[in-house]
This record gives C-alpha cells, structure tokens and sequence, in this order.
C-alpha cells in the first residue's frame, strides 16, 4: 500500500514539475513576442493596440482631434505624425520607429522595456553606455545620455526626450570615440576569421554564386560615413530576389549585401556596416539617394525589428 502511494505521489510530482516548466517557457515566449512587437515600427494600415496608444498619444498633444481611438492607423494620422516629426526636427516619414516612438514617451531614470533597451544599445554603439541591455533606465544610462547631450552640446539633464532623439539618430550624430566604434562581439568575431584565415590552405575557386567575403574591421585609415539605414529582404512585394548587380539572394540568403547610391558607395565595394558587420554594395534602390543605405535581411521580421537608424558605414576597398 505504502509502494502504491510512493508511486502516485511520484507521477503526481512529476506531472506538477512538467506542467510548471510548460508554464514558464509560454511566459518566456510570450514576453519575448511582447518586445520583439514593440520594436516593429508602425506604418499607415497597421491594426494593432499599439496604435491605440499612439492615437491618445497625439492626442494628449494636440496633433489630433480628441475623437473616438481605434487600432487602425489612419492617413490622418500618419498625418498627425509628419505634423510632429516636422516640429521636433525628426525624420520626416510618418513612420513611427525608434526616433518617434522614443521623442513622444520621454524615457528617464526609473523608465523599462524595449524602448530604454533600444536607447541602451543606440548609446553603446555610439560608444557612451557601458552597462549590460537591460532595458532599465538606472543611473548607467541617465549618465550616458548626459555624456551624449554634452558632446552634442544640447541641454544636459539625463532625459531622453526629442531632441536628444533628434540628435541621436542624425546624420551627424557623434561617437565618444574618434573611430568606429567596434562591439567586443565583433572584436571575436575578427579575431576568429583572421585565425582561420592564416591556418587555411589555398583552394581552388568554387562555382558559387557569390564569394564569402571575410569579416574585416575599419582601420585609422579608412573613413566611416554617418548614414541613414532601412532594412529589406528578398521576398518583398515585386521583388525577383536578384540585385542590381546579379546576386541572387534567394539562392544565397546568408550573403552580407547592402543597397546603396553609387554615386556616394561605388557599386562592387567592400563596405563595413555598424551593428551589421561587413557587406557587399551589391544593390541599389529607387528611394536609396545621398547618405542612405538599405541593408538585405533574411526574414520580414527582422527588417521590421531594424527600423530606420543612424550608421556608421566604413568603404574598406
């Protein structure tokens, strides 16, 4: 009898524990969904309840009339948006991505989430915050955005408000430091390939569509241009998934390539990406003028999750 109960009690045991552990991974996954949504900017004909909260947003400043809100975003306002961006100094595009976003809520100490994550990781590649991502607005980063609104000689005060995002993401937004600046996870990455590279034989050249090229760091020599970065893929509406030049990315989806104006970034260029690492400037693009870049990624989502942000863009041959 004793045996039997020892044995109920083990099942039962053993049920509760996988029944907990289910719990816990749904709850992981749900608050990773959760910021990987917030990341996605919002575009006119989007419906979600994000929009809601933007729609009250613009509201409570007076872009838009206080009528009834709903999930839709609407050509008014997209409007209501450019109206906006156009009077905080903003990108003009109706977009609302990480600039926006980030001008309108105002993050300071004390503020969480995916937008102070995203603040966090804009600092460090610029080279000002040094903590861990966390998404927590502590003293760390009260005291990088501090050291970001001297350098950028804008009103000190520690808050993240629109004119730190208009600076922020601008095109002549400055680094702490006088070179690129360069993640640890690059530094290994680097370190890795050139180690590989020294010990590898010589082989004969394959039939691939495209060569591999190899992970290459800015020198002192070179020189990095600030540019305004977007995000596409190879299977957007009317897209074939062959660039301009003839790589076919469909064929090749781990290849690094970036569409650029070759009148800045000369066509077949060796180019290394902030954030992106090293790429091919294989592709061009009709709204992809001046100072812009748009970089190729494998899925929707991770264009969606990349926005529009400012980059430092190095031509290494």
């Amino acid at each position: 009898m004793g045996k039997l109960i020892l044995k109920r009690f083990d099942a039962f045991f053993v049920k509760w524990l996988v029944s907990g552990f289910i719990a816990v991974v749904a709850f992981v996954v749900m608050i990773v969904m959760q910021e990987v949504h917030a990341a996605i900017p919002l575009t006119q004909g989007e419906e979600d309840e994000r929009v809601e909260a933007l729609q009250e947003e613009l509201i409570a400043q007076g872009y838009l009339d206080g009528e009834e809100t709903s999930r839709l975003f609407t050509e008014t306002m997209e409007e209501a948006v450019i109206a906006y961006q156009e009077d905080h100094g903003l990108m003009v595009d109706g977009i609302v991505g990480p600039q926006t976003l980030g001008a309108m809520t105002v993050l300071r100490e004390g503020s969480e989430g995916e937008l102070v994550y995203m603040l966090q990781e804009k600092l460090s590649m610029l080279n000002y915050y040094q903590g861990m991502l966390d998404g927590i607005y502590g003293p760390l980063t009260k005291s990088a955005v501090s050291s970001f609104q001297q350098a950028e000689q804008i009103q000190v005060d520690g808050i993240a408000g629109p004119e730190t995002y208009r600076h922020l993401y601008g095109p002549q937004v400055i680094a702490a430091a006088s070179v690129p600046v360069i993640t640890e996870q690059q530094r290994n990455d680097h370190s890795q390939s050139k180690a590989a590279e020294a010990s590898e034989t010589i082989e004969p050249a394959t039939n691939t569509a495209v060569e591999e090229t190899r992970e290459s760091e800015p020198t002192e020599e070179t020189t990095s241009i600030q540019m305004e970065a977007t995000a596409y893929t190879a299977y957007c509406n009317g897209c074939s998934g062959v660039t301009s030049t003839g790589i076919d990315l469909r064929a090749n989806p781990n290849q690094k390539v970036v569409a650029v104006d070759p009148n800045v970034i000369p066509l077949g260029s060796r180019v290394y990406v902030e954030g992106y690492g090293e790429a091919i400037a294989g592709d061009t693009g009709g709204a992809i003028k001046g100072h812009k870049i748009d970089l190729y990624m494998q899925t929707k989502d991770e264009a969606y999750a990349f926005g529009r942000r400012t980059v430092s863009v190095t031509v290494l041959e």
